[in-house]
């Protein structure tokens, strides 16, 4: 082999090397992207409403599961949320309890807010609205609207006869 063939084949990379640098940049995209997700607003947005979403998903899962009726209470004031079941059905109708741990209250982040909560049922206190999922799989009709302070929204629609749960970015207000 020449002086000059074997100066071509030294001077660049192997598919090993660039797989490597590949995978290593991958690695530090998957990291590093999420963290930056809480400096821009409208990604907040969607990431709260994906948030929202899998608690959703949650209380109609385990309302099936379960046999009893899950509440996911949305508080428009204290910008928070978190899910109640019905643990004694039969001997304490309607007493609903906090889920506890990792489902406990969940605050929406800064800059996020509920800005509409349509069709949901209210207790009591008419600024804590709830969406009902029950055992048979249907729930409160809902629609649920996140908006971030730059005018960045999503809404989150639950259908009441199947429990569908959705993400559709928000029209504008009129």
């Amino acid at each position: 082999m020449t002086t000059s063939a074997r100066r071509r084949r030294d001077s660049g990379f192997t598919l090993v090397e660039l797989i490597l640098v590949m995978v290593v940049i991958f690695t530090l995209a998957t990291v590093v992207m999420p963290r930056f997700s809480d400096f821009f607003p409208s990604l907040q947005v969607r990431k709260s409403t994906e948030h929202l979403m899998a608690w959703a998903r949650k209380a109609r899962a385990d309302a099936a599961l379960t046999g009893t009726r899950q509440r996911l209470y949305l508080d428009m004031v204290n910008r928070k949320f978190w899910i109640e079941n019905e643990p004694r059905p039969i001997k304490e109708p309607g007493r609903f309890l906090p889920l506890g741990g990792a489902w406990a209250e969940e605050p929406l982040p800064d800059g996020v807010e509920f800005e509409t909560i349509d069709k949901a049922e209210t207790d009591t206190d008419v600024k804590i609205r709830y969406v009902e999922f029950r055992p048979d799989g249907t729930s409160t009709d809902a629609t649920i609207v996140l908006a971030s302070d730059n005018g960045d929204r999503q809404t989150l629609k639950i259908e009441g006869a199947t429990s569908k749960i959705s993400i559709e970015q928000a029209t504008e207000q009129q």
